[in-house]
C-alpha cells in the first residue's frame, strides 16, 4: 500500500520530497536496521507498482551513519523500496516494503502567443461574418417563398388557420 506522507521515518526511511511525481529525482536516506547493525554496504532495491516493475537495485553511499542514493522516478505508479545489505540481510518493512505514492507528471500549460490569438480572433469574426450572412440569406429565401403566396389579383391566399 502506497503512502502518500513520510510514515516511515520511525524506521528510518526518509525521501527528500514527500510528493513524488514522474521525471522527479529524489534522495533516498536511510539509517533504518542494516544501518544500525553494523552494515558495511547497504542497496536500495526499488521497483514500481504491485510486480516491482523495472527492479533494480541502486547502491547507496554512506555518509557518517546515514546511506543515501539518489532515484530518478520513472513510472507514475507505486515506488517500492526495500534494503539489503552485503550480507543478503533485508530490511522490506516486515514484509510489507517501503512503498510511496507517485502522480503522472502534468501536462505544462500552453503558452499562446499574440500571433496565435490574432489567428483565434480573425477565425471567429470570419465565422460570425459567414453565420450573418447564412442568416440573411435564408430571410430572403423566407420573404420570396412569402410573396409567392400571393394569388393572381394580388390578394394574400389565406392559409387554413388564418380564416
Amino acid at each position: 500500500m502506497a503512502r502518500t506522507k513520510q510514515v516511515y521515518a520511525d524506521n528510518g526511511v526518509e525521501l527528500s520530497k514527500t510528493t513524488l511525481t514522474v521525471g522527479d529525482e529524489v534522495t533516498l536516506y536511510y539509517k533504518g536496521l542494516l544501518a544500525q547493525s553494523g552494515a558495511d554496504a547497504i542497496f536500495a532495491h526499488i521497483g514500481y507498482g504491485e510486480n516491482w516493475e523495472d527492479k533494480t537495485f541502486i547502491p547507496m553511499q554512506k555518509e557518517n551513519d546515514v546511506f543515501k542514493a539518489t532515484i530518478k522516478i520513472n513510472h507514475a505508479d507505486d515506488l517500492n523500496i526495500a534494503f539489503k545489505d552485503s550480507g543478503d540481510n533485508w530490511d522490506n518493512n516486515s514484509w510489507a516494503n517501503y512503498s510511496f505514492k507517485v502522480t503522472k507528471k502534468a501536462k505544462p500549460a500552453k503558452v499562446v502567443t499574440a500571433e496565435e490569438k490574432a489567428e483565434k480572433k480573425a477565425a471567429s469574426k470570419s465565422a460570425k461574418s459567414s453565420t450573418s450572412k447564412s442568416a440573411a440569406s435564408k430571410k430572403s429565401t423566407t420573404t420570396k417563398s412569402a410573396s409567392a403566396k400571393k394569388t393572381a389579383s394580388g390578394k394574400t391566399k389565406k392559409t387554413s388557420t388564418e380564416k
